[in-house]
């Protein structure tokens, strides 16, 4: 028996498998019988944060999973997530208010690395502070302070991983003093096979948190693997990054039956 597959999200609008409804301020906006196809559907593709957590409610299963969802954007949830998953990944503390940031420079030495808790996918919320002045200016700005250890790197990667076990990789050479994170720079990714290790790292991420569809960012500083954030990003019809066509592999895993 076929299954029955509806987007709300028009990632997947070329995919014949596949019946796109595009995205609407509200559920009423969606006809009577649009409205019996959510229902009826065995997977709801790109259901957007407005809805996920209704179907969920219903049982339906999506794609992306609710636990991407739920973790899109929010650096503090991620580096929860690590700790309970005892992975390696940056000294991190947060710190609310003026009391608590006092206690910064007692925690950290320059330099460190300063982020937006909740952010967008750029790295203009990511700081690299290296003097007083800078963390002033990101404490007045910024609440709670989320303070990460700097990792000298050699490599950044980033490990797309696909319904927990499809994967494809992006590396590039890290730079230096400029680093802060692995978004300091739009360009220079090579779409490229990545260390065995790093595809059994993300993947084992993948699966222990449900995520069906995520990008796991890490750097190696030449001798370990270092796990720095988490990446959700469909709000853009493509992928992570120029040079590699995920919808297209989504396309595909749906016509095998893999999704």
């Amino acid at each position: 028996m076929s299954r029955l597959r509806v987007a709300i999200g028009e990632q997947l609008k070329s995919c014949p498998q596949v019946i796109t409804l595009g995205e609407r301020p509200q559920m009423a906006d969606y006809t009577e019988r649009e409205r019996r196809l959510l229902c009826g559907a065995d997977t709801i593709f790109f259901p957007t944060a407005r809805f996920v957590d209704i179907f969920a409610t219903l049982g339906k299963e999506t794609f992306p999973s609710i636990n991407c969802y739920r973790l899109r954007g929010n650096r503090l949830k991620h580096t929860i997530l690590f700790r309970l998953l005892d992975v390696a990944h940056p000294r991190t503390r947060v710190y609310y208010g003026h009391k608590q940031k006092a206690k910064i420079l007692k925690d950290f030495v320059f330099p460190f690395i300063a982020k937006e808790v909740m952010r967008t996918s750029d790295s203009n919320n990511i700081f690299l502070i290296d003097d007083r002045e800078k963390l002033d200016t990101y404490n007045r700005s910024c609440n709670p302070a989320y303070i990460q250890e700097y990792v000298a790197g050699e490599q950044e990667l980033r490990v797309v991983v696909l319904n927990h076990s499809k994967v494809f990789g992006y590396w590039r050479a890290a730079v230096g003093d400029d680093l802060r994170g692995n978004h300091s720079r739009d360009e220079g990714w090579k779409m490229d096979e990545v260390s065995p290790e790093a595809t059994s790292l993300a993947k084992h991420i993948a699966r222990a948190a449900g995520l069906s569809y995520v990008a796991v960012d890490m750097i190696f500083d030449g001798s370990r693997l270092w796990v720095l954030e988490l990446n959700f990003q469909y709000e853009k019809i493509g992928d992570f990054h120029p040079g590699k066509d995920g919808v297209k592999m989504i396309t595909e895993m749906i016509e095998k039956g893999e999704l």
